[in-house]
């Protein structure tokens, strides 16, 4: 999964770059040294604790020897990127923790704050830099075991569905997305106060062109570089007609769906952080912070509300394989 590796890493380290760039930043900010070295170095010694470490290895084999690879290893795998991603977020939220302490202890000195903030956002923001790449290298190899699995076994085909229930599907995702959307307005205009005069969910922060590209188009560059832009799509099909699937395309629309999401989730955090950073740069005009905060959470925004339709879609799939 070399390639899927670099691929990964490139995508992110453009998409970030721009990211900063656009946000009034230097690309330069996105790097602090003693993290970037630390960071992966603590997760390899943790990796080769774990026992997991020629697993994981495994991922940086060319694709030929991949092929050959067998199940009981491909488990392994699988098993040494989960392992990698928990420990990496406990290794980036302690450094965040520990940051945000000397940010509160060194308050009344001015010098320090913009270091110590800094540190305490790269800290989450290489968790979801890093993490991006884990589950997308996980997303492809859950998909080859799935097959791998599903070669050793009679395929099923689904069961046909009528075309009303299909239409009555689909009208109830509808009424249930707007009844969703209108509950969370009625939260927002009745428990929260706003004198400034701007609406920060109106379509003109909304539509920002640089925040749509960044929350759409790379989580799916991710998605489609893990295999599973096609099964994504295809699960989509499969809820909206209310389908009844077999275990192995249960199996792989789910994953599909969910790693999605997730990377959408880190995709949307990663570039609300750069924004931030970007923030730090223009903080002599204050009346403009509010506005440059709230642009910079315009990819987070979207990132939340996708995986809400998203969740939903996930246990459609789940009870679409569950037998009556």
């Amino acid at each position: 999964m070399i390639v899927e590796f670099i691929l990964s890493l490139l995508v992110l380290f453009l998409t970030s770059s721009l990211c900063i760039l656009t946000s009034g930043g230097l690309i330069r900010e996105l790097f602090e040294p003693a993290l970037l070295l630390s960071i992966p170095g603590i997760l390899a010694v943790m990796i080769f604790l774990s026992g997991y470490g020629k697993s994981f290895l495994r991922i940086f084999y060319p694709p030929k020897r991949m092929k050959n690879t067998e199940l009981s290893e491909l488990k392994k795998i699988d098993g040494a990127l989960g392992f990698a991603f928990r420990a990496l977020i406990f290794i980036c939220c302690f450094i965040m923790l520990i940051s945000a302490i000397y940010f509160y202890l060194n308050f009344d000195e001015t010098q320090t704050l913009g270091f110590n903030l800094s540190v305490l956002i790269l800290s989450i923001f290489y968790l979801a830099f890093f993490g991006m790449i884990i589950l997308t290298l996980k997303g492809k190899n859950k998909t080859r075991i799935i097959r791998f699995m599903t070669d050793e076994t009679e395929p099923e085909k689904p069961d046909p569905v009528s075309a009303k229930q299909k239409v009555r599907c689909v009208c109830k995702i509808l009424i249930s997305l707007v009844l969703i959307i209108c509950l969370y307005y009625l939260i927002i205009y009745t428990s929260t106060v706003n004198h400034s005069g701007q609406e920060p969910l109106s379509f003109n922060y909304l539509r920002d062109i640089p925040g749509l590209i960044y929350i759409f188009i790379p989580p799916f560059l991710l998605l489609a570089v893990s295999g599973n832009f096609k099964n994504f799509f295809k699960a989509l099909k499969y809820a909206a007609t209310n389908t009844k699937l077999s275990v192995s395309q249960k199996a792989i629309s789910m994953n599909a769906v969910r790693l999605l999401g997730l990377i959408m989730l880190l995709e949307g955090i990663m570039n609300a952080l750069a924004g931030y950073l970007g923030m730090l740069f223009n903080l002599i005009d204050r009346s403009m912070l509010g506005t440059n905060y709230l642009i910079a959470c315009v990819p987070l925004i979207y990132a939340l509300l996708i995986n809400l339709v998203l969740l939903p879609i996930e246990s459609k799939i789940s009870l679409l394989g569950d037998s009556e």
